[in-house]
């Protein structure tokens, strides 16, 4: 029932709850079965309520009391939900039966060989913990690296393969000039005898007397007036091309 407005009292009546009554109902019977469990009230065989050198037992320390207390606190908080309206009333519910448990608890007594600190034992398993993540912090960084170098091997393989290709290519290039230049080796001597079969032997002309005249004076002393002749030439545009192949001409019969 509800209490009185404006009384202290705390409710008796079972919270309710939309979403987590169901959920919060089940942890409730949990942690009762439990106490029921330490407090002697069930029915379990003698036979397995004891056990050899039970005397020697004792009673657990305060850090692993402490220990299960902040367990058991944060147990309930993650089985309370946020949007429920009467939470405050099923966390007191619950705070109570962890109140009873851990009473049980410390009164409880436990194996000297298994009997140690519980929070040594859960500061390890937090280092631990750790470890486990570095250590998948390190594989995901060893993954990522091998990643990279598969792919720079990939481009270093692909580099490799074009450039065999080239050097295939130019080796097969290089043969080609070389069967080319033995095919000219071989051909070279008929080319030899073709050179010297074409050339000309032409009998050796005769010498000039030194007093004999030039062709241009010849032709000069055929002509009646040499003297216009040459003016006319000169006057004339083309006249010094005329000029020029007269020079050469005559160059070319005074070698000969």
């Amino acid at each position: 029932m509800k209490p009185a407005r404006g009384s202290s009292r705390a409710s008796t009546q079972r919270p309710k709850s939309a979403g987590g009554e169901k959920k919060n109902s089940q942890q409730v019977k949990l942690i009762n079965e439990l106490f029921l469990c330490f407090s002697g009230h069930d029915s379990a065989p003698a036979h397995l309520r004891k056990v050899k050198g039970q005397e020697k037992w004792k009673p657990l320390d305060k850090p692993s009391i402490k220990v299960l207390d902040n367990m058991l606190s944060l147990s309930i908080l993650s089985v309370l939900t946020m949007k429920s309206k009467e939470k405050e009333e099923s966390q007191k519910h619950l705070n109570f039966l962890k109140d009873k448990f851990l009473a049980e608890c410390s009164r409880l007594p436990v194996p000297p060989q298994k009997h140690g600190n519980i929070m040594q034992l859960s500061q390890q398993f937090h280092t631990e913990n750790q470890k486990v993540k570095d250590g998948k912090k390190r594989l995901e960084a060893l993954e990522w690296c091998m990643i990279v170098l598969k792919k720079s091997s990939q481009e270093v393989v692909s580099q490799l393969e074009q450039l065999q290709v080239k050097m295939d290519r130019l080796q097969h290039e290089c043969k080609t000039m070389k069967e080319k230049l033995e095919k000219e080796e071989l051909n070279a001597p008929q080319f030899i005898q073709l050179t010297e079969q074409a050339v000309l032997h032409l009998p050796a002309l005769a010498c000039c007397p030194e007093n004999e005249p030039t062709l241009q004076e010849a032709i000069m002393k055929v002509v009646p007036d040499p003297k216009a002749v040459l003016k006319t030439l000169q006057e004339r545009r083309v006249s010094r091309d005329v000029k020029a192949f007269l020079q050469l001409a005559h160059k070319q019969t005074d070698h000969l």
